[in-house]
């Protein structure tokens, strides 16, 4: 599922802000590309790998340093990469990947457009979308890149 609301029943004007901020949001998750996919698992298999053939040939002292060198990898590749997902909120947009996150006020994006881009950013494919904002830009991924776009324009326009 790349999107979630949540809706709150009754009146939102009993709600305080932060409630409505909370309940009133759309999730979107990055789309991941096979290929990168595959390059942030190849370093975890490989040392796995390279742990197995450490057994086979009888250096189990090896193996469990190749084991734990896999393991550290994977813990560090998933504190930096999970989730990765963006949520549109009442008033700002929240970008999330890993431990990174950042909030960002509609009131300062001034253009959102379709790109193709290899720059630097919290998201898994290359089928991106950039936010251009006052201070900077920041490089998404959404799942569907046009619903995405609708649901911010409507959002920051609002």
């Amino acid at each position: 599922m790349s999107e979630s609301t949540v809706t709150k029943p009754g009146n939102p004007d009993t709600s305080s802000s932060s409630e409505r901020r909370r309940l009133d949001r759309k999730v979107h998750q990055s789309a991941v590309d096979w290929w990168l996919a595959a390059l942030l698992a190849f370093p975890i298999v490989g040392a796995v790998a390279i742990a197995a053939y450490l057994i086979v040939v009888g250096r189990p002292g090896d193996a469990s340093v190749m084991f734990l060198t896999a393991a550290g990898i994977l813990v560090v590749t998933a504190i930096f990469t999970v989730p990765c997902r963006y949520t549109l909120l009442t008033d700002t947009l929240s970008i999330r990947c890993g431990v990174i996150c950042y909030q960002v006020p509609y009131d300062s994006i001034r253009d959102v457009r379709m790109a193709w881009t290899l720059r630097s950013g919290p998201a898994l494919s290359l089928r991106r979308v950039v936010v251009k904002t006052d201070r900077r830009e920041h490089i998404l991924s959404p799942v569907d890149r046009e619903r995405f776009i609708r649901q911010l324009n409507a959002r920051i326009s609002a």
